[in-house]
């Protein structure tokens, strides 16, 4: 999902912007910069974090609870009737006729 954002850059930076999005077929200047942020993350040319783990502080008791919640999900998955059918194996020419020749 894209989320809309401000920044402040340089004009020269901008107008570099502006001539690489005149370049492509959208002419989007923020899928430039999505394109060059997602190619940096990617290839790792940033000293930046590429994780998200530790970024996230839940209370332990948070932690208890989910587990037991998506537990009960999948108790109730699993208690409700289920309709089941079964196809018949496709009629193969396999052994029909072989070696016979048709009288006609």
């Amino acid at each position: 999902m894209r989320k809309p954002i401000s920044i402040t850059i340089e004009a020269d930076n901008l107008l570099w912007l502006k001539a690489q999005a005149a370049a492509t077929s959208k002419g989007s200047v923020s899928d430039v910069v999505d394109r060059l942020v997602r190619d940096a993350r990617l290839e790792g040319r940033t000293g930046a974090i590429r994780s998200v783990v530790g970024t996230v502080d839940l209370p332990h008791g948070d932690l208890d609870r989910a587990d037991g919640y998506v537990r009960s999900l999948f108790d109730r998955s699993l208690s409700r009737p289920m309709l089941v059918k079964e196809r018949p194996p496709a009629a193969t020419r396999a052994g029909r006729g072989r070696g016979r020749k048709r009288r006609g």
